[in-house]
Order: C-alpha cells, then structure tokens, then sequence
C-alpha cells in the first residue's frame, strides 16, 4: 500500500470541491457535479459529488484513477477545475492550526489500525495546489499480507473515529467565508 493512501480518499482531500464554504449552496453542489462529469468526459473516472459538493474518493476509485495516469488526472484535473470551480469554491490553503488539528485525527485512526495489528507512518497534512490537501501517512502501512483484511480495517477505523466527517469540518472551519 502506498503511503498516504488512507488520507487521499477524504476528502484529498476529496478532489478540489472539498474547499468550497458553509453554508453549501446548490451552485457550489451544482459546479461540482459539473466538475466530475467533465473528469469523465476527459477520460477520468471521477465520482459525483455528495450533497454538499464533497468528492470522497473510495480506495476502488483511486485504483481506477491510477490506471488511469498521473499526467491525464492531472490535464483534466486543470481544464474542469477553471471551467467550474474556479470562482466558487476556496483555494484557501489550510493554516497551520487546522493542520494539526488534523493530524490529531489521523493519529486516533493509526491507533485504531494499531488495533488491527498494523503499524502507520508518521501522520502528514499538506497543502497542495487549489485549495485542495493532503491528508495521510509519511510511510507504507508494515505487515499488510491480506489486503482485504487490511481495506476492511480501514474501513472499520476511517467509520470508528469519523474521520471523514472530523476532516470536512477542520477544513471547513478553517476556510471562513469565500
């Protein structure tokens, strides 16, 4: 398992949408889901957006993105970013108080892994570009042998200490009005 794959699926912090502010409006959903359907049409397999505008990617849709490549996420990524959320949601970086405040959750999920036996990297938050962060682990899991169980504890642990739900309101706090 690569490092930080545990944190890319929030909220990557959940694909640019996640910097979009409270309250959340039908245009922030609305240039979201516009957002997703243009990854598609240029070839990434993007889910649609919740509710609130959030794109969570599972680990099932970072595989397909990988298949993907790097160099096409990142082409479509740029065009369907201007074309649709540039303007509408926060490009805003964390500040240095929210990022240590996420790492504090990603520490309870490493002892919720710890749990199941497997022993993570030092937690990192970092900024990347558009607003959007970075949110996992500095090393590989060790001892990973069965990865289903391993996916399973995951799951188990991300649902445990919430931590999609705690990363959205650190970020979201954090941002302010747009």
């Amino acid at each position: 398992m690569r490092a930080g794959l545990l944190a890319v699926l929030l909220a990557a912090v959940s694909a640019s949408a996640a910097g979009a502010v409270p309250p959340r409006s039908d245009r922030v959903y609305r240039a979201s889901l516009a957002y997703a359907q243009c990854m598609r049409a240029h070839g990434v397999p993007q889910p649609d957006p919740d509710r609130n505008g959030d794109i969570h990617l599972t680990p099932a849709d970072e595989r397909r993105m990988r298949r993907v490549g790097r160099a096409t996420v990142r082409a479509a990524d740029e065009l369907c970013f201007d074309l649709h959320l540039k303007g509408v949601v926060s490009t805003k970086p964390l500040s240095v108080e929210a990022q240590l405040r996420a790492i504090r959750v990603l520490r309870e999920l490493s002892r919720c892994m710890r749990s199941y036996g497997y022993v993570m990297g030092r937690p990192v938050v970092r900024n990347m570009s558009r607003g959007r962060a970075f949110f996992g682990f500095d090393r590989p899991a060790r001892a990973v042998r069965d990865r289903t169980r391993f996916a399973r504890s995951q799951h188990s642990c991300e649902q445990r200490v919430d931590l999609a739900g705690r990363i959205d309101e650190i970020v979201r706090a954090d941002r302010g009005p747009y």
